[in-house]
């Protein structure tokens, strides 16, 4: 490969998916605060063609993954041969020479872990934890060398500890008395239905099997005047939700954020509880010291699916249990009153996963590259 001969420029690349988000996108924030862009050029490579390109700063460019045609393809080789540093947080995007520099990120500490997919994260400088209880998972399990890890808080936390205000969202909810963001991580991929899960939550809402049980949540809801901002994993089948007509349960898609003028990250700072299950989001939002609610109904069926990380979920995720659709119901009217019975064990849970709470990950990790990597 003739690019190899050239010298490493100074340039960085950035990855996400999707694009220009996560963990990869606040350290980007960090880097535009210090004027990193006048000294070197950075680039997003983005995942798949199409899709809108934020406004850009000089200095600040894009590249395709997938390029469409001869041009592209030089281009983007010409770019994955020469930068000096890469910045990945989910595709492992692989050093093409010796001396680049590349530090992964990561998109979220386990609960699951799919080993054929985490074990290719390739050779890297600095891979990103959270804490020093992660090591022993990610050498062990993971493989990754102990001497590679590091713990410097995830940059994608920061704005959990320190939210902007998000004027346009908190008007658009002011009229309901509480607000619970609810993630769930998928059971049907959409593009691989061959391999999903038995399809129990037809809209994709664990631990709700029918129109019946909907409709009984959805009254307690519009009782207690309180929002579900409903955010599926992005391959998630959603077609019978999104003709369900329930006024107390809004889709909170990439769509919603943009209309109300907030990251997801920010909307996770502003909520006063979260659903989720089997999600990385879980060990994030034990930062904003919130109610939890774990929809675990299907355990026993999920990690014959996925490789569990931990020798028993129950002794480390803590949280209120949900195995049916009454605890779901008794989480709602218990938040609705501010009672919140899981506290204590989810701040020790706080305690163990995470070393950084102060919101500077993204100071911690650029400070980093400059002093041990010469940026």
């Amino acid at each position: 490969m003739i690019f190899r001969i050239f010298p490493l420029r100074k340039a960085v690349i950035f990855e996400s998916h999707p694009d220009f988000s996560d963990n990869s996108y606040a350290l980007y924030q960090e880097f535009l605060r210090r004027g990193i862009q006048k000294r070197y050029r950075l680039y997003w490579m983005k995942t798949f063609r199409g899709g809108e390109v934020p406004e850009l700063p000089e200095g600040v460019s894009v590249f395709e993954n997938e390029p469409g045609g001869l041009a592209e393809t030089i281009r983007r080789t010409y770019i994955l041969n020469t930068s000096k540093y890469i910045i990945d947080c989910n595709s492992f995007v692989y050093k093409r020479r010796r001396r680049q520099i590349r530090i992964h990120l990561g998109h979220g500490m386990p609960v699951k872990i799919d080993l054929d997919y985490s074990r290719k994260f390739g050779d890297c400088d600095q891979y990103l934890v959270l804490s020093e209880f992660w090591k022993e998972i990610y050498t062990k399990q993971i493989l990754v060398p102990e001497q590679k890890l590091c713990c410097l808080g995830y940059p994608r936390n920061d704005v959990l500890a320190n939210p902007p205000a998000c004027t346009a969202w908190k008007e658009a909810v002011a009229a309901y008395r509480r607000v619970i963001l609810w993630m769930p991580t998928y059971r049907q991929h959409r593009r691989h239905m061959e391999e999903a899960m038995a399809n129990k939550y037809p809209y994709g809402m664990p631990c709700i099997h029918g129109r019946e049980e909907l409709e009984a949540f959805h009254r307690i809801l519009c009782e207690k005047n309180v929002l579900i901002l409903f955010r599926p994993h992005p391959v998630q089948e959603l077609s019978l939700f999104r003709d369900s007509g329930l006024t107390h349960v809004k889709i909170a898609d990439d769509s919603y954020l943009d209309e109300h003028q907030i990251t997801l990250y920010e909307l996770l700072a502003k909520s006063g509880g979260l659903i989720t299950d089997y999600s990385s989001v879980y060990f994030d939002y034990l930062l904003t010291d919130q109610p939890v609610a774990l929809t675990i109904e299907d355990r026993e069926e999920y990690f014959q699916h996925f490789a569990l990380a931990f020798p028993d979920y129950k002794a480390y995720i803590k949280g209120s249990y949900i195995e049916n659709i009454e605890d779901l119901i008794q989480f709602i009217l218990d938040t609705a009153e501010g009672i919140d019975t899981c506290r204590q064990e989810r701040l020790r849970a706080k305690e163990m996963f995470h070393s950084h709470v102060d919101g500077r990950s993204a100071e911690r990790i650029t400070d980093m590259l400059e002093s041990k990597y010469g940026l």
